[in-house]
């Protein structure tokens, strides 16, 4: 019980960290904030400060921000709607960008503690494309198909979201003189690791594997995680987690539509929430602290999320409020209340079906697993 409430708490600190976001640029805008919320359902206690209501509800499942005329113009100068474009493009813009910080925040914590991991050759597959390639056991993949790997996992993703792509890949094979001096990848970080290796291009297309259920390139990977190297480093690793999943997000949705996925794999909050517990569960043995970074990483990937699902130029999201005020913007004129309304009345009818075909097959999966 305990694992569901300490998911149930992060998924809702991540959305209430959201809709802090657009609180404080509201604030910093001159937009009066009629009330902002922790929480979701009735108040359990509140204080009116400066103008606006700060209230604790009494589910623990987010948080909200109520602007004055968020969606109707009554003419208030401190009004939403009663400011530049760019000031409310800000304010909206808040919202992900926020949710982009907090999955930055965690991303450091998670690497300066746990350290990367290299996309390292630790041996090749007989029979695989890898081996006819010409790729060899010690070389580094520094990027595929012009995608530069920063991890091992980068590779992973690549691999599963481009199936039976044909892949050129550009390798690294340590100089002679690097393996005589002791030198391995890890010695250094970025360029620097370029200058100790021979480069060359493999050009391959992967292979399906019934065994493992997924196209392989024929490669091995031994894990070995080190330690950043200087501030700048972890920095670029850590925002590095946030490109990470913001990508894994969009490219789900690609392989949707191409059919590798089914709507059966998508998950709502009933399914996040209860694998979130699993998670939590199976390594509360490990200790708090093992919990504690869990819980980051889950935090990384769902805030990156969040992040990047609003930023898309869906009504009723932050990303279709956003393409009307640059549209507004470029034009000079905003398009009437009254049509944006009924698009984005529209954009919420069609996200609140997909919500209920999502929580029923959440529900279904939970109940015939």
């Amino acid at each position: 019980m305990l694992n569901i409430v300490a998911a149930i708490l992060l998924f809702g600190f991540i959305i209430m960290f959201h809709e802090l976001g657009h609180f404080l640029l509201a604030k910093a805008n001159g937009v009066a904030v009629m009330e902002f919320s922790i929480g979701m359902g009735p108040r359990l206690a509140s204080v009116v400060w400066r103008g606006t209501r700060y209230s604790l509800k009494v589910l623990p499942l987010g948080g909200s921000c109520a602007m004055a005329d968020e969606d109707t113009d009554s003419g208030d100068p401190n009004g939403f709607l009663s400011k530049s474009v760019w000031a409310r493009i800000s304010v909206i813009a808040a919202g992900p960008v926020f949710n982009f910080i907090l999955a930055f925040i965690f991303g450091v914590i998670i690497v300066w503690y746990c350290g990367y991991d290299l996309p390292v050759i630790s041996g090749i597959m007989e029979g695989y494309p890898a081996e006819a390639a010409g790729i060899e056991e010690g070389d580094i993949i520094f990027s595929i198909n012009g995608k530069k790997l920063m991890e091992y996992r980068d590779l992973q993703q690549y691999l599963m979201l481009h199936p039976e792509e044909e892949l050129t890949i550009e390798c690294g094979r340590l100089t002679d003189e690097a393996k005589a001096a002791g030198v391995n990848w890890y010695t250094y970080s970025g360029k620097e690791q370029a200058k100790q290796a021979e480069r060359y291009t493999a050009t391959l297309a992967t292979r399906y594997s019934e065994e493992n259920k997924a196209y392989m390139m024929g490669i091995e990977h031994q894990m070995e995680y080190h330690k950043p190297k200087g501030i700048g480093h972890l920095f670029s690793l850590g925002w590095h987690e946030v490109i990470f999943q913001g990508r894994s997000a969009i490219e789900s949705f690609r392989l949707l539509f191409r059919g590798y996925l089914g709507t059966e794999d998508l998950g709502g909050p009933v399914r996040i929430v209860a694998e979130m517990g699993e998670t939590v569960g199976e390594v509360r043995s490990a200790g708090w602290l093992s919990v504690l970074l869990t819980l980051m990483n889950i935090g990384v990937v769902l805030s990156a999320t969040l992040g990047t699902m609003n930023l898309l130029p869906i009504p009723a999201l932050d990303g279709g409020r956003l393409a009307f005020l640059l549209v507004e913007a470029v034009r000079g004129r905003a398009i009437s209340q009254e049509k944006e309304g009924m698009i984005h009345l529209a954009g919420m009818v069609v996200l609140m079906g997909l919500m209920l075909l999502i929580m029923f097959n959440d529900i279904r999966n939970l109940i015939f697993r």
